[in-house]
C-alpha cells in the first residue's frame, strides 16, 4: 500500500477535529521513515512505502491512538483555559465590584448581604478546587474524568455568578446609585463561556480517552 492509500484511509477514521494536523504528523512520519527504507535497505520508492506503511501499523489501531492522543492533549488544554478562567474570575467577583458598588449607606451589612457575599466567595473557591482537579486528572490515565469535574467547575461558577448578582441587585436597591453591570457581568459571562466551553470540549473527547 502506498503512502497516499494509507492516509486516505486514515482520514475516514479520524475525528474531524484536529484531522488536518494528525495527517500532517503521519504523513512526516511515513515519509521519513520510507526515506530511510530506501536510502539504507535499498529499496525502490514503492516498497520502501510499503515497508513504511507496514512498520506503522494497521489502520483501525493507529486512528485509535493518534485519536487518543490528540484527545489527550486537547482536553488539558482544555482543563487549563477552565483553570483561568476561573482565576480570572476574581475581577467581575470582587475587583470589579469593589472599585464600581456604590457607598454602603448601612453602619452593619444587612443580613442577606451578609450571606450572599461568603457564599459566592465559597463557590468560586470551590469551583477553583475542582478546575485544578481537573486539570490534575488531565495528566494522569484517569484523564476521561476531566469531563464531569468541568461539568461541575461550569455549574459552581454559575452558581457564584448568581449569588453575586443577587448580591449587587440588593446592594443597589439600598443605595441611591445607578447598576453598572456592563464590566463585571461581561467579565463573569467571559469566565463562565469559557468553563463551559471547556466542559464540552472534554465531554466531546472523553470517549476517545476512554478507550485509551
Amino acid at each position: 500500500m502506498t503512502i497516499d492509500a494509507y492516509l486516505a484511509q486514515l482520514e475516514r477514521r479520524l475525528p474531524r477535529i484536529a484531522r488536518r494536523r494528525i495527517l500532517a504528523e503521519a504523513q512526516e512520519h511515513l515519509r521519513d521513515s520510507a526515506a530511510r527504507h530506501s536510502s539504507e535497505g535499498g529499496l525502490v520508492p514503492h516498497a520502501a512505502e510499503a515497508a513504511a506503511v507496514a512498520d506503522f501499523g494497521p489502520v483501525e489501531i493507529v486512528a485509535r491512538k493518534l485519536a487518543a492522543t490528540g484527545a489527550i492533549r486537547e482536553t488539558r488544554i482544555a482543563t487549563l483555559v477552565a483553570l483561568g478562567a476561573v482565576a480570572f474570575f476574581v475581577f467581575p467577583l470582587y475587583v470589579v465590584p469593589e472599585n464600581t458598588l456604590p457607598p454602603a449607606p448601612w453602619a452593619e451589612m444587612p443580613r442577606e448581604l451578609a450571606v450572599f457575599q461568603p457564599v459566592s466567595v465559597v463557590l468560586w473557591l470551590v469551583a477553583g478546587a475542582l478546575a485544578a482537579a481537573s486539570a490534575v486528572l488531565a495528566w494522569t490515565r484517569w484523564s476521561h474524568f476531566a469531563a464531569p469535574v468541568l461539568v461541575t467547575v461550569s455549574a459552581t461558577i454559575a452558581g457564584s455568578s448568581i449569588v453575586a448578582a443577587a448580591l449587587a441587585v440588593r446592594w443597589f436597591a439600598a443605595t441611591p446609585a445607578t447598576s453598572n453591570w456592563a464590566l463585571a457581568g461581561g467579565l463573569a459571562a467571559g469566565c463562565l463561556f469559557a468553563c463551559v466551553a471547556a466542559a464540552i470540549w472534554t465531554i466531546a473527547h472523553r470517549r476517545l480517552l476512554v478507550q485509551d
